[in-house]
């Protein structure tokens, strides 16, 4: 029994061709440092900054409990975390879902064998 409101199914007409795409463009030249050190290559860091932006870095964690893969940033001279991604609050959460569906689970599959849960 089919919608009178429903459009029937038939062949739709061909797609129109596509957009020429623009030629790639050469990326610009590095510029030069300007600090003899940086040209010579006597720092080991992978940016210098001028000191406008605090020193971070990021650490790569996996949960034990969800599996999931918690992103951290630190302070990079007191190692103190600075922000974390999801955040603490959403990882608890997520563990206390998981854990109620695995009760709703064994609930279920319970009350299927006729038995009571536990």
């Amino acid at each position: 029994m089919s919608d009178a409101r429903t459009p029937p199914v038939g062949p739709v007409p061909p797609v129109g061709g596509t957009p020429a795409v623009d030629p790639v463009r050469p990326e610009r030249p590095p510029v030069a440092p300007r600090d003899p050190q940086v040209a010579a290559g006597k720092h080991d860091v992978a940016a210098i900054t001028g000191g406008n932006l605090p020193g971070q870095y990021a650490q790569l964690v996996i949960n034990p409990d969800t599996h999931d893969v918690v992103i951290r940033v630190l302070d990079a001279q007191t190692h103190h975390v600075i922000d974390e991604y999801p955040s603490s609050a959403v990882e608890h959460m997520a563990v206390y879902l998981k854990q109620y569906g695995e009760m709703l689970a064994r609930r279920h599959a319970a009350q299927r064998n006729g038995k009571e849960p536990s």
